[in-house]
């Protein structure tokens, strides 16, 4: 059951969310007036009667508290130091600016102080708009000297912000809308525009952080019976206060995730694991919204979620962590029913103070301590996992977890014998799965249709194949034992929400913003797929055939699989920023702008979107120097936190690779690189095994050059056995740059103008057919193996020879001269490996 809200920490919520109003509304209407007084002025026209949130609102600075006449236990105190403990968190000065405001100041990008601050010269910043608008464009950081935020963008978003205010008071709506309002609104208006301080927090997130830090301290204070707000906020005690660990930092991390996405058949393989991978991150938001439920609080609290982890901040009271203890002990007691011991979930957490979320008096990074302590503690969980009585029934026959229904058969999944086993497809199919490993496929195949999820108490009429079931937890469980049951997750079109005849408790859409009483949040989601000439998504069979851009033409029939993950992360959120501006905020404000690059603009890049790179004079990138127009032929598999899981025609997802690679690295300022490794296999191949050897690739490239002494921001090729011809290949591990600039740009276009191989034949190129090119891949794997032979290398070439008078008899000399001398190199033979191996992939047949 949804616990009904305590309304004056509602009320407490809202101010939070609404106390920086007035400073959109004064930079669309510019007056010499206090912030604080427009935000109360233009707030009370929409909900005159909401006194308590607009007194918040009005009184939200010492200044004017000071004068004010309340009462000790006003709510207007809560929000004026949580407006004060977020402020200290987001709001840093900087040293080498000036006292004064500058309206038109554009929201920063985070990144200008990952690491190092830089330079004036060097710093981004964001247009400012409202976050759909030219939703299908990346919004890349421009030079923040080239840009001004006008008074006519910020009266488009005031116009907005009045459209949602009119549809519903903002004192009427739920927290969660007023929530998604904002960050449509309000992502990029900066939250301040002080000259002395950085610009870098929107004032979405700011007003996000002030509503969550408000709503702890009110149950804190409730806890230990406070209500003088004044005397704690405001007086003498405040001091203390700030000292007081009042606060918990949570993490929460799903163990499993991999075996659990990947252990799957060819058959159905792309339905399956979309799926799969949505249902892992969708059963993380779910357990997230069950602790905010049994805890009366929002997502405001909510600082990140994504990767298979979340992150939250909560009140510090012995009812908090009772909540936390049972919601681990039930869900862990849940997933073992469900799933065996496939999946498990780590929560732990640490105690904060304010003055932990800001630089202390020692220059220490508190926060990056803080950090450190929990990930530790959820380490240490993973290893120690389940408690006494969850342990013995993992070692009892018949328990729910090792009974078994028939002895003879078990799930072609996940293995499971203890339940009734389906055909996979349809109930004809020979392949037996359990009805989990069913409906997720079921599920996968709805999600490609619809962007809208339900949960529900009992399964959607007719859609008993595609839903699957999440915890509902039970916190009082004196009278019942049990501490969980099942509610159930469908992916469903939104025309057919309102025939639902069953309770719907909770809505979850993809890549849109909607508002409804029921909605939980939006979700951004990497889902990018590709269609065929039918309109239907293409089969991993179909998307193999695609190299080359068409089922028809050269380029051998092969998959490409990418895994990728950021390199560093979790040592760039601990110490990637200085003491001094290692804050919640920032690191919350960090942690949304990846997540909106691999959740949200990734489907961007696999359309083609390429806005903006023409100022840097970069085009979408080409192995084969053709110029390529329209989408990517790709699935998107999984892309979120910091990792990246993409299947597609293999030369079309090198080339993919890349653009998301020059991409990152504009929108990170150049501050943070990622490693992919890239297999090709057969589309019957198992996609376990696609995983492990992609996997295996991605950690080739972490540990490029070697392991001793990696430098990452690298990439890796092949390394599998070509499924023909059962040829092991080296592994083609690579920097970025090398890759590009010396394998692609340098090697595979001096072949492309030189060599008439297939389909690159010219009266002008030496003709190179398969077999000089074989012999020349040969003579350069052979020099890794056992050193140079360069006479044989040589006599090859100078079979080549022809005649003076022959019209390619100059591109003659170039080959014979220039492979003489990349052969000579070690790591120019390499490349020059790797560029063949590319060209005989791109003129192989399909079969």
């Amino acid at each position: 059951m949804v616990r009904v809200m305590d309304e004056i920490k509602r009320k407490i919520i809202l101010a939070g969310l609404l106390h920086d109003t007035g400073k959109l509304v004064m930079r669309a209407e510019p007056q010499m007036r206090n912030h604080s007084v427009i935000g109360e002025e233009y707030l009370r026209q929409y909900s005159p009667e909401a006194d308590e949130i607009l007194r918040a609102v009005r009184y939200h600075h010492a200044r004017d508290l000071k004068q004010a006449d309340l009462s000790a236990d006003d709510i207007s105190y809560i929000v004026y130091e949580a407006d004060n403990i977020a402020s200290s968190t987001d709001r840093r000065p900087n040293e080498s600016g000036e006292a004064g405001f500058n309206a038109k100041a554009p929201l920063e990008s985070v990144f200008n102080v990952l690491f190092k601050e830089d330079s004036s010269a060097d710093k981004k910043a964001f247009h400012l708009r409202g976050l759909m608008e030219d939703q299908n464009k990346m919004l890349y950081p421009q030079p923040v000297s080239s840009m001004d935020a006008t008074v006519e963008s910020y009266q488009n978003l005031k116009a907005s912000l009045d459209k949602s205010f009119n549809s519903v008071a903002p004192d009427q709506m739920e927290i969660n809308e007023l929530l998604q309002v904002w960050e449509t609104i309000a992502s990029y208006v900066p939250s301040s525009t002080a000259t002395n301080e950085l610009a870098d927090i929107s004032l979405y997130d700011h007003q996000k952080l002030t509503a969550a830090i408000a709503a702890c301290m009110y149950d804190y204070f409730q806890a230990h019976s406070i209500h003088d707000y004044k005397e704690y906020c405001f007086g003498s005690k405040q001091d203390a206060l700030r000292n007081t660990p009042a606060f918990l930092m949570v993490n929460a991390d799903l163990s499993g995730i991999q075996k659990f996405i990947y252990t799957i058949p060819s058959k159905g393989a792309l339905k399956s694991l979309r799926g799969r991978s949505f249902y892992l991150e969708l059963l993380l938001e779910y357990i997230a919204d069950e602790i905010f439920d049994k805890m009366e609080l929002s997502r405001c609290n909510l600082l990140y979620s994504g990767g298979g982890n979340f992150h939250m901040l909560l009140p510090n009271t012995a009812h908090t962590v009772e909540i936390l203890a049972h919601i681990k002990r039930s869900v862990n007691s849940w997933l073992m029913e469900k799933f065996g011991t496939k999946l498990y979930l780590s929560l732990a957490w640490v105690e904060c103070s304010a003055n932990d979320f800001k630089l202390d008096e020692s220059n220490k990074n508190t926060l990056g301590e803080k950090i450190r302590q929990v990930r530790s503690k959820i380490a240490a969980d993973k290893h120690t996992r389940y408690e006494q009585d969850q342990l013995s029934e993992l070692f009892k026959p018949q328990s729910f977890v090792n009974k078994t229904a028939d002895g003879t058969k078990e799930c072609s999944i996940c293995h499971s014998s203890s339940v009734k086993l389906y055909g996979y497809m349809n109930e004809a199919d020979d392949t037996l799965v359990c009805a989990p490993c069913r409906n997720l496929r079921g599920l996968g195949e709805k999600l490609l249709k619809h962007d809208t999820m339900v949960v529900t108490d009992s399964i959607v009429p007719g859609r008993d194949t595609f839903s699957m079931p999440l915890p509902a937890i039970v916190i009082d469980t004196h009278n019942t034992g049990k501490a969980y049951g099942d509610m159930y997750l469908t992916a469903i079109g939104r025309d057919k929400l309102e025939k639902l005849t069953i309770p719907i408790r909770k809505i979850y859409v993809k890549n849109a913003i909607v508002t409804s009483r029921y909605m939980a949040t939006r979700l951004w989601m990497g889902d990018f797929s590709t269609e065929n000439a039918y309109g239907t998504t293409m089969e991993l069979e179909e998307l193999a055939a695609m190299a080359g851009g068409d089922s028809d033409g050269k380029g051998i029939k092969r998959l490409g699989v990418m895994r990728a993950d950021v390199d560093n992360l979790g040592a760039t959120f601990m110490a990637g920023l200085s003491p001094k501006l290692a804050t919640l905020g920032r690191n919350t404000a960090l942690s949304r702008q990846l997540s909106l690059f691999f959740k949200r603009y990734i489907n961007s890049l696999c359309a083609g979107e390429v806005n903006g790179w023409q100022e840097m004079n970069q085009k979408r990138f080409s192995l084969f120097g053709k110029e390529k127009t329209g989408k990517r032929k790709v699935h998107i598999i999984y892309s979120g936190g910091d990792d990246m899981f993409i299947v597609g025609a293999w030369d079309e997802l090198i080339e993919l690779a890349v653009d998301i690679r020059h991409a990152f690295q504009r929108f990170t300022n150049d501050k943070l690189s990622f490693s992919a490794g890239i297999g090709f296999f057969d589309s019957k191949c198992p996609m376990a095994e696609m995983a492990r050897a992609s996997g295996m690739l991605e950690d080739a490239a972490k540990s490029y050059p070697d392991k001793e002494n990696p430098v990452k921001n690298s990439i890796a090729l092949f390394g599998v056995p070509d499924a023909q011809s059962h040829a092991g290949y080296d592994i083609a591990a690579y920097s970025w740059p090398e890759f590009t600039d010396k394998v692609c740009q340098e090697k595979l276009a001096f072949c492309k103008e030189c060599l008439g191989y297939d389909g690159n034949e010219a009266d002008t190129k030496l003709p190179a057919g398969k077999g000089f090119l074989y012999r020349m891949l040969e003579l350069l794997a052979d020099s890794q193996k056992d050193g140079m032979n360069i006479a044989r290398f040589a006599y090859t070439i100078a079979r080549l020879e022809p005649k003076k008078n022959s019209p390619y008899y100059n591109s003659y000399q170039k080959v014979r001269s220039q492979l003489y001398t990349w052969y000579k190199n070690k790591d120019d033979r390499k490349q020059l490996k790797t560029a063949i191996e590319l060209i005989i992939y791109s003129i192989r047949d399909k079969a």
